[in-house]
């Protein structure tokens, strides 16, 4: 479709992406290398931007979703990359084309999220935890890294 394509492009351009110079300053203050145990490349700022300048399909990878949109990449960037313009505008595209199926509604923020691959897994093994330790895992990972920044402070 020519205008997703070109909506695309336009998220690209605006979050500057064109200018990145894989120094990897993103990736270093991530605060998702804390949060989770899987944390690779794949789900980095830095990997999602090498993604939609090699033209994959950024728009489709789940990645995406672990972003908490913090800006931390951003504020670290020496040549003003967006990372979170860049996860923003494509969760946009995402969701205007029509709602995930997995897709769930943060009871923080009322923002959408998918859920993490091993949520089930956690899950199981909280099965006699009590449920406010649950819950934390019903929020969007903004609103986990706001709960965890204001349990850490």
């Amino acid at each position: 479709m020519a205008g997703r394509d070109e909506r695309i492009r336009r998220i690209e351009k605006e979050s500057g992406i064109d200018r990145c110079v894989e120094c990897g300053r993103c990736t270093a203050v991530c605060p998702m290398v804390e949060m989770y145990v899987n944390f690779s490349i794949a789900m980095s700022p830095r990997g999602i931007i090498k993604k939609a300048l090699t033209g994959e399909a950024v728009a489709a990878d789940r990645n995406l979703w672990y972003c908490t949109e913090c800006n931390a990449g951003t504020d670290a960037c020496p040549q003003g990359v967006s990372c979170r313009d860049l996860v923003r505008g494509l969760r946009r595209l995402v969701l205007d084309a029509g709602k995930p199926e997995e897709m769930n509604v943060c009871p923080g923020c009322g923002g959408p999220f998918l859920a993490v691959p091993v949520e089930d897994f956690v899950l199981g093994r909280l099965k006699d935890e009590p449920p406010n330790v649950k819950n934390w895992l019903k929020l969007c990972p903004a609103c986990r890294r706001e709960g965890y920044l204001r349990r850490n402070a």
